[in-house]
């Protein structure tokens, strides 16, 4: 597995020449928190907050202390309740007015799905990223393991075809103990053993094999579709963790809806 370089797309009127990018703010608002990340020439600094209830003017004095200035805001949001706030904090702090990643922007290839309107930004945003890095002349999945597992799928045309959406691991332990009336809500380890010796290590089992062998069955398939083994990269929190029991990954991007963000939105130079 590999870490990038600094991206650029393949196709010129997606490149962004990094070496003389001023600041930049991308914003990745996901159900569980807000990532936030300063690009000048690379990620000069990532931070994370709660995606709580919080006025716009904590955000905006958030952004002020990541940041004294930045030439643009891009973001990708999926909690719709949250956007606007994120958005008038960033015109306050630096009278940048936000780009939103969604369908409607120029994206980098061709949109095959059904649904753009209900299309995640954040998928959108990692599928761009992933494409740029190791997409052209093969197909390319983008994994995103947090609150949701998502797969997005580039083709080598390239066209943004779909993908699948499964629960992360937190959202399966948690409703295994809510819909359950003796099972414990337990730590997620990676268990010792596939038969467990206790009730604990028995959830692991089950919940590991679970995730990982539904991932693993979804690539399979992926590939079969496509007729290639696509190129795999992976980001998200549990990223990581995905990565050392799935096997194929190319790639592992922490901040991989960032860089889409990036390249979709930031302001050409």
């Amino acid at each position: 597995m590999r870490t990038a370089p600094p991206l650029s797309l393949p196709h010129s009127q997606f490149s962004v020449p990094i070496s003389s990018l001023p600041p930049f703010l991308a914003l990745d608002a996901g159900n569980s928190s807000v990532k936030a990340g300063v690009w000048a020439g690379r990620w000069v600094r990532v931070e994370r907050w709660p995606s709580d209830g919080a006025p716009p003017e904590v955000w905006a004095g958030r952004f002020r202390d990541l940041s004294p200035c930045a030439s643009a805001v891009g973001i990708a949001s999926v909690v719709p309740a949250l956007t606007p706030a994120l958005a008038e904090a960033a015109e306050a702090a630096w009278s940048a007015p936000p780009a939103v990643v969604s369908a409607a922007l120029p994206l980098p290839f061709r949109l095959a799905y059904q649904t753009p309107s209900t299309l995640g930004a954040d998928r959108l945003a990692a599928a761009a990223a992933a494409w740029a890095l190791v997409g052209g002349q093969r197909p390319v999945v983008a994994l995103d393991a947090g609150t949701a597992v998502t797969l997005d799928v580039v083709s080598a045309e390239p066209a943004y075809l779909g993908g699948a959406i499964l629960p992360g691991p937190d959202l399966l332990r948690r409703s295994l103990a809510r819909g359950t009336g003796q099972l414990p809500d337990i730590a997620w380890a990676a268990p010792p053993e596939p038969v467990g010796a206790s009730t604990a290590e028995s959830i692991q089992a089950g919940l590991t094999a679970a995730l990982v062998g539904g991932v693993e069955r979804l690539l399979r398939q992926t590939a079969e579709a496509l007729g290639a083994r696509p190129a795999l990269v992976v980001t998200g929190g549990w990223g990581p963790w995905m990565a050392e029991r799935v096997p194929g990954v190319d790639r592992v991007e922490p901040h991989l809806v960032l860089d889409g963000v990036r390249l979709l939105t930031a302001p050409p130079q």
